[in-house]
């Protein structure tokens, strides 16, 4: 229950956050895309910004988490929470509760998706000037798969960076033959959010994957707070 309510927390703090951004991006006139869907004011318009507003809560939700865990106490006090949730852990299933956790990370990783073709299809709803201002004519499926492989294969960087563009260059080929070409930076910052999203994406991925090593250590550690 409390992880469920940190998460809610989380998303609305990120969802107030991108509003605010969207709001102060638009009021100074720094994006000219901002700017022609708030002046186009469509149904495709409106509903292009809050995809974009919605991917962007998501990223803020997830920086402040990842703050959040970095910066925490220097010396962790073990409460009566860590005690409850050390003691529900050592009574658990392991099967069940492994299976458990796989769903519901699995479901993340199915709402990344449902999340990239909403961008997609919202993308090529808008008009032939926001089109064109960032990476051109595509339709739904084509730019949501688009946006998708960019993201992944800009992940695949963010992961491998240390091997050398050279050696990146075939790998990220082999996830997307064509590359986005950028229009215009406000195109440049859209295919930067992209990346990042398609990084939080397969995480997901990876965070699924190895829901066994993680209930593994959550035993581990629920026996030594228990024992301590």
């Amino acid at each position: 229950m409390l992880a469920i309510i940190k998460l809610i927390r989380r998303m609305i703090e990120g969802s107030v956050s991108a509003i605010i951004l969207i709001a102060i991006v638009a009021y100074f006139g720094w994006s000219d895309t901002i700017n022609m869907l708030i002046a186009d004011l469509s149904i495709s318009s409106i509903l292009f910004l809050t995809v974009l507003a919605i991917v962007l809560a998501d990223l803020i939700a997830k920086i402040i988490q990842i703050f959040g865990r970095t910066f925490p106490d220097l010396i962790p006090k073990v409460e009566d929470d860590d005690l409850k949730r050390a003691s529900l852990i050592s009574r658990l299933r392991p099967g069940q509760t492994v299976a458990l956790l796989s769903g519901a990370y699995a479901a993340r990783v199915v709402m990344f998706v449902v999340i990239f073709g909403l961008l997609g299809a919202s993308y090529a709803a808008t008009s032939v000037e926001v089109q064109e201002n960032l990476f051109g004519n595509y339709g739904a499926v084509e730019a949501g798969t688009a946006f998708l492989r960019e993201g992944v294969a800009g992940s695949i960087g963010y992961f491998l960076f240390f091997i050398g563009s050279d050696n990146l260059a075939p790998i990220k080929e082999a996830i997307i033959a064509e590359q986005l070409v950028s229009a215009s930076p406000d195109a440049d910052v859209f295919l930067s959010g992209i990346r990042l999203y398609g990084l939080a994406f397969v995480l997901a991925i990876l965070r699924t994957l190895v829901t066994p090593i993680t209930f593994v250590r959550a035993r581990i550690r629920a026996r030594k707070i228990q024992d301590a």
